[in-house]
Protein backbone atom coordinates (compact mmCIF):
# COMPACT_ATOMS: atom_id res chain seq x y z
CA UNK A 1 0.00 0.00 0.00
CA UNK A 2 1.23 3.40 -0.63
CA UNK A 3 1.13 6.55 1.39
CA UNK A 4 0.67 9.34 -1.55
CA UNK A 5 -0.11 12.60 0.23
CA UNK A 6 -2.69 11.21 2.64
CA UNK A 7 -4.25 13.10 4.75
CA UNK A 8 -4.48 11.61 8.25
CA UNK A 9 -5.91 12.83 11.30
CA UNK A 10 -5.31 10.67 14.34
CA UNK A 11 -8.24 11.09 17.23
CA UNK A 12 -5.86 10.76 20.85
CA UNK A 13 -7.69 10.26 24.16
CA UNK A 14 -4.89 12.32 25.76
CA UNK A 15 -1.33 13.98 23.87
CA UNK A 16 1.18 11.08 23.88
CA UNK A 17 -1.41 8.33 22.65
CA UNK A 18 -0.56 9.22 18.88
CA UNK A 19 3.01 8.83 19.80
CA UNK A 20 2.02 5.33 21.71
CA UNK A 21 -0.27 4.12 18.69
CA UNK A 22 0.56 5.72 15.86
CA UNK A 23 4.50 6.79 15.45
CA UNK A 24 5.03 4.93 12.26
CA UNK A 25 1.74 5.87 10.10
CA UNK A 26 2.37 9.87 11.60
CA UNK A 27 6.23 8.99 10.23
CA UNK A 28 5.05 6.77 6.44
CA UNK A 29 2.28 9.75 5.82
CA UNK A 30 5.06 12.69 6.32
CA UNK A 31 7.43 10.57 4.82
CA UNK A 32 5.33 10.74 1.58
CA UNK A 33 4.16 14.55 1.37
CA UNK A 34 1.27 13.87 3.14
CA UNK A 35 -0.42 16.10 6.28
CA UNK A 36 -1.08 14.40 9.47
CA UNK A 37 -3.36 16.08 12.06
CA UNK A 38 -3.89 15.57 15.65
CA UNK A 39 -7.13 15.55 17.72
CA UNK A 40 -6.47 15.50 21.64
CA UNK A 41 -9.82 14.84 23.33
CA UNK A 42 -8.47 16.43 27.27
CA UNK A 43 -5.92 17.61 28.67
CA UNK A 44 -5.22 19.15 32.29
CA UNK A 45 -3.42 18.66 35.49
CA UNK A 46 -3.40 15.89 37.70
CA UNK A 47 -1.38 14.08 40.37
CA UNK A 48 0.34 11.10 39.58
CA UNK A 49 -0.08 7.71 41.19
CA UNK A 50 3.41 8.26 42.93
CA UNK A 51 2.37 11.28 44.25
CA UNK A 52 4.00 14.11 41.60
CA UNK A 53 1.80 16.79 40.43
CA UNK A 54 1.77 17.57 36.55
CA UNK A 55 0.72 20.84 35.52
CA UNK A 56 -1.72 21.94 32.45
CA UNK A 57 1.46 23.84 30.98
CA UNK A 58 4.00 21.41 31.04
CA UNK A 59 1.80 19.23 29.24
CA UNK A 60 1.08 21.56 26.43
CA UNK A 61 4.74 22.33 25.98
CA UNK A 62 5.43 18.73 25.53
CA UNK A 63 2.74 18.41 22.93
CA UNK A 64 4.41 21.58 21.10
CA UNK A 65 7.06 20.08 21.47
CA UNK A 66 6.61 16.49 20.00
CA UNK A 67 4.47 17.94 17.11
CA UNK A 68 7.04 20.70 15.88
CA UNK A 69 10.43 17.28 16.22
CA UNK A 70 7.25 15.28 14.00
CA UNK A 71 6.23 17.91 11.42
CA UNK A 72 2.31 17.47 12.80
CA UNK A 73 0.99 19.93 10.67
CA UNK A 74 -2.03 21.33 13.48
CA UNK A 75 -3.10 19.95 16.42
CA UNK A 76 -6.67 20.70 18.63
CA UNK A 77 -7.39 20.24 22.09
CA UNK A 78 -10.95 19.23 22.69
CA UNK A 79 -10.77 19.99 26.91
CA UNK A 80 -8.28 21.89 28.70
CA UNK A 81 -8.23 22.74 32.28
CA UNK A 82 -6.18 23.19 35.37
CA UNK A 83 -7.77 20.30 36.15
CA UNK A 84 -7.92 16.92 33.92
CA UNK A 85 -11.59 16.46 32.52
CA UNK A 86 -11.50 13.01 32.16
CA UNK A 87 -14.38 12.31 28.74
CA UNK A 88 -16.13 10.04 29.78
CA UNK A 89 -17.99 12.47 31.80
CA UNK A 90 -18.40 15.06 29.05
CA UNK A 91 -21.61 15.15 26.73
CA UNK A 92 -21.33 12.52 24.33
CA UNK A 93 -23.19 14.61 21.15
CA UNK A 94 -20.70 17.52 22.54
CA UNK A 95 -17.48 15.34 21.63
CA UNK A 96 -19.07 13.75 18.47
CA UNK A 97 -20.26 17.36 16.88
CA UNK A 98 -16.32 18.64 18.24
CA UNK A 99 -14.71 15.58 15.75
CA UNK A 100 -17.48 16.38 12.50
CA UNK A 101 -17.57 19.75 12.25
CA UNK A 102 -17.03 21.97 15.66
CA UNK A 103 -13.02 21.69 15.56
CA UNK A 104 -10.25 23.59 13.74
CA UNK A 105 -9.12 20.13 12.64
CA UNK A 106 -12.88 18.40 12.40
CA UNK A 107 -13.54 15.87 9.52
CA UNK A 108 -15.67 18.04 7.63
CA UNK A 109 -12.56 20.98 7.87
CA UNK A 110 -9.83 18.94 6.43
CA UNK A 111 -11.43 16.41 4.89
CA UNK A 112 -8.90 13.26 5.85
CA UNK A 113 -8.22 9.98 3.50
CA UNK A 114 -7.09 8.05 7.48
CA UNK A 115 -8.22 8.47 10.53
CA UNK A 116 -7.00 6.28 13.57
CA UNK A 117 -8.52 5.70 16.58
CA UNK A 118 -8.47 4.18 19.64
CA UNK A 119 -9.30 0.51 20.50
CA UNK A 120 -12.28 0.02 22.62
CA UNK A 121 -10.14 -2.81 24.54
CA UNK A 122 -8.90 -1.02 26.73
CA UNK A 123 -9.31 -0.65 30.79
CA UNK A 124 -8.61 3.39 30.32
CA UNK A 125 -12.22 5.18 30.64
CA UNK A 126 -11.23 7.89 28.38
CA UNK A 127 -10.13 5.62 25.20
CA UNK A 128 -13.14 3.29 25.40
CA UNK A 129 -15.06 6.54 25.78
CA UNK A 130 -12.85 8.25 22.42
CA UNK A 131 -13.54 4.70 20.44
CA UNK A 132 -17.43 5.37 20.82
CA UNK A 133 -17.60 8.76 19.54
CA UNK A 134 -15.39 8.95 17.23
CA UNK A 135 -17.47 5.34 15.76
CA UNK A 136 -19.78 7.40 15.72
CA UNK A 137 -18.88 10.76 14.25
CA UNK A 138 -17.04 8.25 11.19
CA UNK A 139 -20.76 6.44 11.12
CA UNK A 140 -21.47 6.35 6.97
CA UNK A 141 -23.57 9.03 5.35
CA UNK A 142 -24.22 9.71 2.10
CA UNK A 143 -20.84 10.47 0.13
CA UNK A 144 -22.57 13.77 -1.34
CA UNK A 145 -23.57 15.50 2.11
CA UNK A 146 -20.26 14.65 3.96
CA UNK A 147 -16.92 13.33 3.65
CA UNK A 148 -16.39 9.83 3.89
CA UNK A 149 -12.75 8.59 5.28
CA UNK A 150 -11.27 5.64 2.82
CA UNK A 151 -9.29 4.19 5.70
CA UNK A 152 -10.43 3.89 9.71
CA UNK A 153 -7.85 2.68 11.83
CA UNK A 154 -8.05 1.42 15.24
CA UNK A 155 -4.68 1.86 16.89
CA UNK A 156 -3.47 -0.11 20.20
CA UNK A 157 -3.14 1.22 23.77
CA UNK A 158 0.15 -0.93 24.84
CA UNK A 159 -0.37 -0.31 28.20
CA UNK A 160 -4.15 -0.84 28.55
CA UNK A 161 -5.16 -3.97 26.54
CA UNK A 162 -4.02 -6.69 28.49
CA UNK A 163 -6.91 -6.08 30.81
CA UNK A 164 -10.16 -4.47 29.51
CA UNK A 165 -13.59 -4.05 30.35
CA UNK A 166 -14.41 -5.68 26.77
CA UNK A 167 -12.05 -8.61 27.40
CA UNK A 168 -14.69 -11.20 27.97
CA UNK A 169 -15.87 -10.23 24.40
CA UNK A 170 -12.79 -10.29 22.53
CA UNK A 171 -8.90 -8.38 22.53
CA UNK A 172 -7.09 -6.70 19.65
CA UNK A 173 -7.04 -8.21 17.06
CA UNK A 174 -4.23 -6.50 14.18
CA UNK A 175 -5.03 -6.88 10.53
CA UNK A 176 -3.17 -3.86 9.48
CA UNK A 177 0.70 -4.35 10.10
CA UNK A 178 3.43 -1.26 9.35
CA UNK A 179 7.06 -2.84 9.07
CA UNK A 180 9.65 -0.62 10.54
CA UNK A 181 13.29 -1.14 11.78
CA UNK A 182 15.25 -0.96 14.53
CA UNK A 183 15.90 3.04 14.10
CA UNK A 184 12.51 3.72 14.09
CA UNK A 185 11.28 1.62 17.29
CA UNK A 186 14.77 3.90 18.96
CA UNK A 187 13.24 7.04 17.25
CA UNK A 188 10.25 6.29 18.54
CA UNK A 189 11.16 5.40 22.02
CA UNK A 190 13.31 9.01 21.66
CA UNK A 191 9.80 11.19 20.88
CA UNK A 192 7.97 9.74 23.60
CA UNK A 193 10.32 10.59 25.94
CA UNK A 194 9.97 14.07 25.19
CA UNK A 195 6.68 13.76 27.06
CA UNK A 196 8.38 13.39 30.13
CA UNK A 197 5.92 14.37 32.32
CA UNK A 198 3.74 11.06 31.51
CA UNK A 199 6.73 8.73 31.94
CA UNK A 200 6.50 5.44 34.18
CA UNK A 201 9.33 3.58 35.56
CA UNK A 202 8.94 -0.05 33.79
CA UNK A 203 6.02 0.94 31.76
CA UNK A 204 6.85 2.99 29.31
CA UNK A 205 9.71 3.74 26.99
CA UNK A 206 12.36 2.12 24.75
CA UNK A 207 12.17 -1.69 26.32
CA UNK A 208 8.39 -1.64 25.94
CA UNK A 209 8.11 -0.15 22.82
CA UNK A 210 10.74 -2.88 21.66
CA UNK A 211 9.23 -6.04 23.22
CA UNK A 212 5.68 -4.96 21.71
CA UNK A 213 7.39 -4.08 18.13
CA UNK A 214 8.72 -7.68 18.22
CA UNK A 215 5.68 -9.48 19.07
CA UNK A 216 3.97 -7.71 16.31
CA UNK A 217 6.32 -8.55 14.15
CA UNK A 218 6.53 -12.18 14.66
CA UNK A 219 2.98 -12.16 14.23
CA UNK A 220 3.76 -11.56 9.61
CA UNK A 221 7.36 -12.81 10.38
CA UNK A 222 9.18 -9.22 10.22
CA UNK A 223 11.30 -8.43 13.00
CA UNK A 224 9.38 -5.45 13.84
CA UNK A 225 5.75 -3.87 13.75
CA UNK A 226 3.50 -1.48 14.53
CA UNK A 227 -0.15 -3.13 14.40
CA UNK A 228 -4.07 -1.57 14.15
CA UNK A 229 -7.05 -3.21 13.39
CA UNK A 230 -9.88 -2.06 10.07
CA UNK A 231 -12.71 -1.09 10.74
CA UNK A 232 -13.45 0.05 7.55
CA UNK A 233 -11.61 0.54 4.10
CA UNK A 234 -13.35 1.40 0.77
CA UNK A 235 -11.30 1.83 -2.42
Amino acid sequence: MEFKKETLLIIAPHADDEILGCYGLIKKVKDNGGKVFVQILTLGGYEKIEGERITKEEWTQELIKVSQALGIDDYDIAYTNYEMQHIDSKPQEELIKHIESKSKISIAKIKPTIVAIPTIFSSHQDHTTAYKIAITALRPHPQKTTHMPQLILSYESPEYYFWSAYSEFGRFQPNFYLNLDKNEITKKSEILNMYSTQMRESQRGGESLFSLAKIRGNEIGLEYAEAYHINRLYV
